[in-house]
């Protein structure tokens, strides 16, 4: 026998001997998951946010819908931490009354990698000022999405403005994003 083998076989029983002495000698009833479950846990929390523009575009009432409830379509292009160059699309349905109004969206934020982020808001909103700008403020909750975004969770704060001219406003969200 060469002198390399000789020093692959005493390795080897070296090994053997040593696994021996520590009483594992065969896998243990629970051994280590690595699954597609474990792979798409939610992560740890991290800071998340950024700015949106939008163009809101009315759309027509629904059946029975309220005169003093109005639904719009939404098309946002943001830069967003953990998203890049974002677009978004959104259904917002506000309710109008005396002191300003009340809407909740319903949203989907694409990155630039096809990754979508769902979210869901409440915010609350003020009458135009004399120039025709309305200033809101909420809260936006992370609800799932695709791709790394599958079991996404979190929340951000979000307020902005919009112009009742344009149809055009701004967004600034801040918050905490797992996935």
């Amino acid at each position: 026998m060469s002198r390399a083998s000789v020093v692959v076989v005493a390795a080897t029983a070296a090994i053997v001997a040593a696994c021996a002495d520590s009483g594992i000698v065969e896998p243990s009833a629970a051994p280590h998951k690595t699954t597609a479950a474990r792979t798409s846990s939610v992560g740890p929390s991290r800071p998340a946010g950024g700015t949106c523009t939008f163009a809101s575009t009315l759309l027509p009432p629904e059946q029975g819908q309220p005169p003093n409830v109005v639904r719009f379509s939404v098309a946002e292009v943001c830069h967003l931490q953990h998203l890049g160059l974002t677009t978004a699309a959104a259904l917002e349905v506000a309710t109008f009354t005396a002191g300003g109004a009340v809407a909740t969206f319903t949203t989907t934020y694409t990155a630039a990698n096809g990754d979508q982020l769902f979210t869901t808001s409440s915010v609350t909103a003020t009458l135009p000022d004399p120039s025709g700008v309305i200033y809101f403020s909420g809260t936006e909750t992370v609800a799932g999405g695709t791709g790394r975004f599958a079991d996404a969770s979190g929340s951000f704060s979000v307020s902005g403005s919009v112009s009742v001219v344009t149809s055009t406003g701004q967004i600034q969200l801040s918050g905490t994003l797992s996935y």
